[in-house]
């Protein structure tokens, strides 16, 4: 742990559905102990198995540092993942909060990569960039990078109109005085709440370049993880909520 990044109190949410054979617990509580300025909160999202459980045990281990929320019907991953950041926001304790995937195909060490971007007070957005280079880890299949560099080139040029590489990487922080801006309002989109962080964060400072305020960090290590929760049934509606968020965000 760098002594400057203990300037910054960090809250991370976690989503969870049915990840009781997926979540590497032990991961996250060799990071905590690792990091005294880090902060869990877990959010179960009505799981049918015994994440719960899990989850509970996990906090009664660890109290100082991690939290759990229910959700005691399924209410999918775009408002689990707000209530949590909200939850996180009233505590009033942290400078940063972001959330993460709870299979940690990002592993929690980038947390630390990415934290000192944050440094310069006019960064408000920080985004994880799933991407190969050299020098990185990242491991993708296949199919899933080319339908990601397609859905990615039709959002940046067609919705967002700014030039963002991955807007679907489940890795995204950000400075709380940006919090209550994007994550107050329901989401328009089960799906696509990434993107709508994005145009949120595009219409609340349009006044100023998005290059200032937000961020792309090119992860050094990412894995693809088995267990998506998305059926193939979900790809036939990717153009209606497309449409839904281009006609109501209006860029």
């Amino acid at each position: 742990m760098k002594t400057e990044d203990l300037n910054f109190k960090i809250g991370v949410v976690v989503p969870c559905y049915n990840e009781a054979l997926r979540i590497p617990l032990s991961e996250f509580e060799k990071h905590i102990n690792l990091n005294p300025n880090h902060f869990f909160c877990f959010v179960n999202d009505g799981s049918t198995d015994s994440t719960l459980k899990l989850l509970d045990e996990f906090y009664l281990k660890n109290p100082n540092q991690i939290y759990v929320i229910n959700n005691p019907i399924n209410l999918g991953k775009a408002e689990t993942v707000k209530k949590g950041v909200n939850y996180l926001f009233d505590e009033n304790k942290f400078d940063i909060i972001g959330f993460i995937d709870a299979d940690l195909a990002t592993p929690l060490d980038a947390i630390e990569h990415i934290i000192p971007l944050f440094n310069n007070p006019k960064k408000l957005m920080v985004i994880g960039a799933r991407i190969k280079h050299i020098g990185g880890s990242v491991e993708r299949k296949f199919i899933r990078f080319i339908m990601g560099r397609i859905f990615a080139t039709i959002v940046s040029n067609w919705i967002l109109k700014t030039p963002v590489y991955d807007t679907q990487c489940g890795f995204k922080f950000f400075r709380k005085t940006i919090i209550r801006n994007i994550f107050n309002e329901p989401f328009k989109s089960k799906w696509f709440f990434d993107i709508e962080l994005l145009c949120r964060t595009i219409q609340s400072y349009s006044s100023t370049d998005i290059n200032v305020i937000a961020q792309e960090y090119f992860l050094k290590e990412w894995k693809d993880k088995n267990g998506s929760k998305i059926k193939l049934s979900d790809y036939i509606k990717v153009p209606l909520e497309l449409i839904k968020l281009k006609y109501y965000y209006k860029l």
